[in-house]
């Protein structure tokens, strides 16, 4: 038993070295490498048409229709009808792209926001280049152009989805001068936060999940340099939320189900360390909530095909021509069970849930759409009104 360990001991000790030293490996920040384009331009508009000329160039098309992938995966910016003083940047999750948040912009635009969005350096381009990014490259990007808002907008809030939650309410708290936070399906803790500590472990022998990628959203693909950075923004969060609390506008929107973050844990930092008495935590749920702040809406919806929300599903408005209530793109890689994949991809009748969920008799694919997207844009208006009324 001493003898094994001792070898235990040994192998995880050359774990951590060879899982430590991946991000040694490169000193300078990506932008400067040499390894990537860079990202950190001096404004908005010279950020866009340099990524534009990286995708063109480095994006692994999966499609004939190279024009509609390279719009979906772009960064992009709207801008209202009428000149305003506010605006607001979103940062995706992991894997994902600018499309995420291609419902929520024109929303904000809508309520009177100049919009920006932004592409995590890895993203867009093919699966391998998350093996080049680092937390604080990620975090670097959003502290750049949430400052350069700073310097142009009298009111900045900042959105987040997922690991874009986390960076942007870093920033929040390091920087401040941030008005508000939109925070959906926020990556505060995983399921299994345990694992997270591993994840430098395991990639020093592997590299990460790979599969065919067919989603021009996002990427299928997982390499585990991506887990890394967005471990190491969960954790720098975790610590600085035990430090600080926020005392900003918050809208938190979460899915009970969500098959990837731990909500219970988001609504106990929600309840313990974000302090404005307007913020507001809407649960797609069954569960009951006795805290005033907290909205329930019941994701059990029959007549929808709906079984549960999932992390990815309160983003997207049900008229997204891609990802809503009549998608484009239906995912049917939702559980471990190759025979419910293949009957929904021959177009067999679906439920939808978050991933893994399972019911006798039903076959699901992955909820991509909100069924409560109208009342989520009025939860943000009355938020943001409300702050800019008690400001006034």
């Amino acid at each position: 038993m001493k003898k094994y360990a001792s070898l235990m001991a040994i192998v995880l000790s050359m774990m951590v070295i060879a899982g430590c030293t991946s991000h040694l490996s490169r000193s300078t920040p990506l932008n400067l490498s040499g390894d990537y384009y860079n990202y950190i331009q001096p404004s908005f508009d010279q950020y866009l048409e340099e990524t534009e000329n990286w995708l063109r160039q480095n994006r692994q098309f999966i499609t004939s229709n190279h024009d509609k992938e390279l719009a979906m995966n772009m960064p992009f910016e709207l801008t209202p009808e009428q000149p305003t003083n506010k605006a607001v940047l979103f940062v995706h999750g992991l894997g994902d792209s600018p499309y995420s948040f291609s419902d929520l912009a024109n929303t904000m635009a809508e309520q009177g926001f100049y919009v920006q969005t932004l592409l995590l350096p890895g993203h867009g381009s093919k699966p391998l280049d998350m093996m080049l990014p680092s937390y604080q490259d990620w975090q670097t990007m959003v502290d750049h152009y949430a400052n350069q808002l700073k310097q142009e907008y009298d009111e900045v809030w900042l959105g987040g989805f997922s690991t874009g939650a986390n960076l942007v309410t870093i920033h929040a708290i390091d920087q401040g001068d941030i008005d508000g936070l939109l925070l959906f399906s926020p990556g505060f803790q995983t399921q299994t936060p345990y694992l997270e500590k591993l994840t430098p472990l395991v990639a020093a022998f592997w590299d990460g999940y790979q599969t065919e990628e067919n989603n021009l959203a996002r990427y299928n693909s997982a390499p585990l340099n991506g887990a890394i950075a967005y471990s190491d923004s969960a954790t720098a969060l975790r610590n600085k939320l035990k430090q600080h609390t926020l005392t900003i506008p918050t809208l938190i929107a979460i899915s009970e189900a969500d098959s990837i973050i731990d909500p219970d844990a988001v609504k106990s930092l929600f309840e313990t360390r974000f302090e404005n008495t307007s913020n507001q935590l809407i649960w797609y749920g069954e569960q009951q909530q006795p805290n005033r702040r907290i909205v329930q809406k019941s994701m059990h919806l029959d007549q929808y095909k709906i079984s549960t929300g999932s992390h990815m599903s309160p983003i997207f408005a049900p008229s997204n021509p891609y990802y809503g209530d009549k998608a484009e793109k239906i995912m049917c890689e939702n559980s471990f069970s190759s025979d419910d994949t293949d009957r929904c991809n021959q177009g067999e009748p679906v439920w939808f849930s978050a991933w893994g969920y399972t019911e006798s008799g039903k076959i699901h694919a992955r909820l991509t759409w909100n069924p409560y997207y109208n009342e989520l844009e009025n939860n943000i208006s009355r938020l943001t009104q409300s702050s800019a009324s008690k400001e006034g």
